[in-house]
């Protein structure tokens, strides 16, 4: 069991959902071409152009790394068995592929074929989030044995069954890139919004102890 003091680590998953979101909106404003509709929010961070950096380096990497400190939570208070260490880990995974993302920029334009950084970049995307979605169902499934989430694990089943289903409608979009950004916000809206409330509920629940 982890000291209370560590249950802070636990607000990452709500803090780095808020750095990753500002600093997007930020970024396409930036860019009057770019269309939160159609495009990636990798597009932003696209290697050699104007202002990847703050896409990159204020975004993806710290926001990455703070969903990385929010898995290390759920490692500490709760993840005594399997399955839910399991969850945790593929958590870990999903943090640590958000930051990659941030390092191995996509082409401008993210195209499906290109430098070997943007092969790289797309193979970590796949990785991030599939990650996500197994470590949300695993933990929600572990999640009937554990008094303090016991009610939020068919909220969690949910969660990782939508993001599936809004990875493969997202996938779906790629050749046409119609409606693509959309599609990509939210599955990480589905994503966002369940690290939030775990990551919120461990501190609320550790604080005080």
């Amino acid at each position: 069991m982890g000291s209370p003091k560590l249950s802070v680590l636990g607000l990452g998953g709500a803090l780095a959902p808020i750095l990753f979101s500002s600093v997007t909106l930020v970024g396409a404003y930036m860019r009057p071409e770019y269309s939160h509709l159609d495009n990636f929010i990798s597009e932003l961070g696209a290697t050699d152009t104007p202002n990847a950096d703050i896409m990159n380096f204020i975004g993806f990497i710290p926001s990455g790394l703070l969903f990385v400190l929010f898995a290390i939570s759920l490692l500490l208070f709760y993840a005594r068995t399997t399955l839910a260490k399991a969850g945790t880990i593929l958590l870990i995974v999903f943090g640590l592929g958000m930051a990659l993302a941030g390092i191995y920029s996509c082409d401008p334009g993210c195209p499906p074929h290109g430098s070997p950084e943007t092969t790289i970049h797309d193979q970590i995307s796949a990785v991030t989030f599939i990650s996500a979605i197994f470590g949300i169902v695993l933990l929600g499934i572990s999640f009937k044995s554990s008094t303090p989430f016991k009610k939020l694990r068919n909220y969690s089943i949910l969660s990782g069954i939508v993001a599936a289903i809004l990875l493969v409608i997202m996938i779906d979009s790629f050749e046409s890139r119609a409606l693509t950004g959309i599609w990509q916000r939210l599955l990480l809206l589905t994503i966002f919004l369940w690290t939030t409330i775990i990551g919120s509920s461990i501190y609320d629940i550790n604080k005080d102890w």
